[in-house]
């Protein structure tokens, strides 16, 4: 007989299952580069956070046959006895490309944007945090001590905010906004700092895009005190790091929860994940850069996107009714594509979207065929696509 906790959870499945929010993770098989099969199907996928195509990258014998030395685990805290040189050289690497100081690894992103909010923010900050920012730096600022202002999706903050004297104003904001495409407003982040107000910039998308492998910020000559970077992304592999100043690096390694009390990561994947920082640093990396902001610029001319608004390899396709974008997204894979239906409370309620990524892998008769498609699938659902690209607009 089912436990009572068996009971309700069930009803809660049958519940999202009715309002189109329960989820499946697709089987993927036989996976090179774009290419794969899902659930036995051959597909294109189109929603892969992949830009560079260097997941799948080969490395030389070399590079990967790591040496007997090189242990698979760290074997306990950095703070223990997992502070090893394999972790120490790529964190110097990773500070050497985002131009700062220190570099900080963690396992993952979301656990880097949990944990070193509640370690730099202290009651009397008061912290102005986009609405759309990434559910990990929403958890890690619900774990502060500091007062949060909203601000509405693309706002920067005021210029005269009210303020504890003593406390620290922060602005908590994506550079490129993972669900949306678009890009933090940099000149005002860049008058926010001269105000002397603090800036905490997620670059996950961003890291890798632009000139030498780095960032956004970089491109600009932006300087957030927090840079979070993710390394699963356009580096292809796994883990983050966060990128700062030597003295707030030194603090994160005393302070912050998600470092102290995780085993260091592995040796093996901090080997795996130089050669991946070095590929994305040097020709090929430039060679993959190219060809990702040319399919850019190609598949938002083919959707009637300006381009002044094709301003990351994502784009959103707004739909509205859960259940509706996963029809959608089934219709697609019927025709060979893989692209996810995004709901929420992944995005707001009455918001569900496609979100398209593009690659540097993908071809052109691929993106030609694919908007092709995409046109004549919203228009059987009565939907029209040029609408459905002006999210955010």
């Amino acid at each position: 007989m089912p436990t009572g906790l068996e009971s309700r959870i069930a009803a809660r499945l049958a519940e999202l299952d009715v309002a189109g929010l329960s989820r499946r993770s697709p089987h993927i098989t036989l996976r090179r580069g774009c290419h794969y099969a899902l659930d036995g199907r051959p597909v294109v996928g189109f929603c892969s956070n992949d830009y560079l195509g260097l997941a799948d990258e080969e490395l030389s014998a070399e590079e990967d046959d790591a040496p007997a030395t090189t242990a698979a685990g760290a074997g306990a805290s950095r703070l223990i006895c997992g502070d090893l040189e394999e972790l120490r050289d790529l964190e110097a690497e990773l500070a050497a490309l985002a131009g700062t100081e220190a570099a900080l690894l963690f396992p993952s992103g979301f656990q880097a944007n949990v944990g070193v909010p509640g370690a730099l923010l202290e009651r009397g900050d008061l912290v102005f945090s986009d609405r759309l920012n990434h559910a990990s730096m929403i958890d890690g600022l619900r774990l502060s001590r500091a007062e949060i202002a909203l601000l509405e999706h693309g706002a920067a903050p005021p210029a005269s905010p009210r303020c504890n004297a003593a406390g620290v104003t922060w602005w908590f904001t994506e550079s490129i906004f993972s669900m949306e495409g678009d890009r933090v407003d940099v000149e005002a982040a860049r008058r926010h700092v001269q105000r002397g107000g603090a800036l905490y910039l997620d670059e996950a998308h961003s890291f890798g895009l632009f000139r030498g492998g780095s960032t956004l910020s970089c491109e600009y000559g932006l300087r957030p005190d927090v840079l979070i970077g993710t390394l699963g992304k356009a580096a292809g592999c796994a883990g983050a790091f966060v990128a700062t100043s030597a003295t707030i690096a030194r603090f994160l390694r005393s302070r912050a929860r998600s470092f102290v009390f995780s085993t260091g990561v592995s040796p093996l994947l901090a080997r795996r994940l130089r050669a991946q920082i070095a590929a994305l640093a040097g020709e090929l990396g430039d060679s993959r850069r190219a060809a990702l902001w040319r399919n850019v610029r190609h598949f938002a001319l083919l959707v009637g996107v300006e381009e002044s608004r094709a301003q990351s390899p994502i784009f959103p396709l707004l739909v509205g009714d859960n259940l509706q974008a996963v029809a959608i997204a089934e219709a697609l894979l019927d025709r060979g594509w893989h692209v996810q239906a995004i709901r929420p409370p992944t995005v707001p309620a009455g918001s569900a979207r496609l979100r398209l990524t593009l690659s540097a892998l993908h071809t052109a008769s691929e993106i030609e065929a694919l908007a092709a498609d995409l046109r004549t699938v919203f228009s059987t659902y009565g939907l029209d696509l040029a609408s459905a690209t002006r999210l955010g607009s």
